[in-house]
């Protein structure tokens, strides 16, 4: 636990040291290091325990959620350091700050500590999204701050009803105390629905296309591969002291179909990107409600490094060609770009050898006969958006920075290396066959649907804040009739 403490505040303190001299990418370097030594000592797990005295002890612990968010988190701040060195040292030192935002999250396992790591983690999403000061990112950060103040009141609510009625913050004695009655039935839809939108739910989480689609492209890349995932572990945790594995289901439905069909009707690439990220915590979400966490985490660490990559190599392109629309980009993108494209798209389509493959295999395995037909509708759903980017792939122009590239590819490919290892599940001969027949039905789809159109409702920030309170309600009553 020591070390693990160690290499957050190390975060920290080299965070603020950046920012007080002007020097964050040194500093930025030197957490980097402190955390991956700290990784080193304390991995693979150590047991809960406690900073601070009885009753006001922040309850921490080293899991498998904590492993692999935090393995997910250097290697992307390694990446986005190698690719974004040239920039200025105030955004090396917020992004320091959010990834040890992101570390302390990883290890907490109090509902009011979440509470606080997500909060802090928004205020500084919300300055790097707005800091180049161009009117779409800043009207995406302000849509951003609201939504997320909003699901955070949600969250605190629900937390002020669980204390109350429990007088428990940790999520061991939340699951040890069998207390599921009205109040904690209402706190409990109230943490869900708050979570979610900080997740970056459909009908929950609408500010994130915009943000992520906005934002520069090293702050694209970490807030979709990794700050998302910040949420997901918030819900995983509520997972394991609630029974809330119904909502998530619905949750992850909604969120996988809804973000799949307005990455379908998307023409700018990087907000295609972001609704696909929408659409992609489905898979997670499925994968908690149905239990299969271990799932659910290597999910949530191959899309990390796949759309990691996609981001990575979508912000070059559009900095490079000076347009964001895929038609335009056609004519020409950097060939670091086209690479990254290429791999990222066949990643989280989920061929073979790559992370996406496995982490499919291990999502659905053992799962009942509707869950693994969900999951390949939204697999098909996955590679009918994502060839919408093949006219980018005919062939690479001028030069273009690769080491962010080559550095997320290896990465990619290992974790799809590992899972061969240690994983029966991915020899067997459905899996080979299935990827395929998946990439290749969701080619025909999209040549079907580009001939086609449909009407869908503009995500409006007053729609977005009448559908989050809506679904908070609806979330909050589900729990009082089940």
């Amino acid at each position: 636990m020591s070390a693990a403490l160690v290499g957050v505040l190390a975060y920290f303190a080299l965070g603020m040291l950046g920012l007080v001299l002007a020097r964050g990418r040194e500093t930025a370097v030197v957490a980097l290091v402190s955390g991956t030594i700290s990784l080193a000592l304390w991995a693979p797990a150590f047991p809960e325990g406690f900073v601070g005295d009885w009753p006001w002890g922040i309850a921490v612990a080293g899991d498998g959620w904590s492993l692999g968010i935090w393995g997910l988190a250097l290697f992307l701040h390694a990446t986005v350091l190698l690719h974004a060195w040239s920039r200025d040292s105030l955004g090396h030192s917020l992004i320091t700050l959010l990834v040890g935002t992101c570390l302390a999250g990883s290890i907490s396992r109090d509902l009011f500590n979440l509470y606080v790591v997500l909060e802090f983690s928004s205020l500084l999403s919300v300055i790097l999204v707005a800091k180049e000061g161009r009117s779409a990112a800043l009207w995406a950060a302000l849509r951003y701050l609201i939504l997320a103040g909003v699901g955070m009141t949600l969250y605190l609510f629900g937390l002020g009803l669980i204390y109350g009625r429990t007088g428990a913050l940790a999520v061991s004695a939340l699951a040890r105390g069998g207390v599921f009655d009205t109040a904690v039935r209402v706190g409990a839809g109230l943490l869900l629905a708050g979570a979610a939108v900080k997740t970056g739910v459909f009908l929950l989480g609408l500010w994130l296309p915009q943000a992520h689609g906005q934002a520069p492209t090293e702050v694209s890349v970490l807030l979709s591969g990794l700050v998302v995932k910040l949420g997901v572990l918030t819900l995983a945790r509520l997972a394991e002291a609630f029974p809330v594995g119904p909502a998530l289901l619905s949750l992850g439905v909604i969120s996988g179909v809804g973000g799949m069909l307005y990455a379908l009707r998307e023409t700018d690439l990087k907000i295609l990107l972001g609704h696909s990220t929408v659409s992609q915590l489905g898979f997670m979400l499925l994968g908690l409600g149905l239990g299969a966490e271990f799932g659910a985490l290597i999910y949530a660490v191959a899309h990390g490094l796949g759309k990691g990559l996609l981001f990575l190599s979508a912000g070059e392109a559009v900095e490079r060609r000076g347009t964001r629309t895929i038609s335009e980009l056609a004519k020409g993108v950097p060939w670091p770009a086209v690479l990254g494209l290429a791999l990222g798209a066949w990643a989280l389509v989920g061929l073979p050898p790559l992370a996406g493959f496995t982490a499919k295999a291990c999502l659905g395995a053992n799962q009942p006969l509707w869950a693994k037909a969900f999951l390949l509708l939204l697999g098909v759903g996955t590679a009918a958006y994502l060839a919408r980017l093949l006219p980018l792939f005919r062939g690479g122009t001028g030069d273009g920075r690769l080491g962010g590239v080559l550095l997320l590819s290896s990465g990619i490919l290992a974790l799809g290396v590992w899972g061969f290892v240690g994983n029966r599940d991915l020899y067997a001969w459905p899996v080979w066959i299935e990827a395929p027949l998946t990439a290749g039905a969701g080619f025909l789809v999209d040549l079907f649907l580009r001939t086609k159109s449909w009407p869908l409702p503009k995500l409006s920030l007053e729609y977005a804040l009448l559908a989050t309170l809506l679904v908070a309600v609806a979330l909050s009553a589900s729990f009082l009739v089940l």
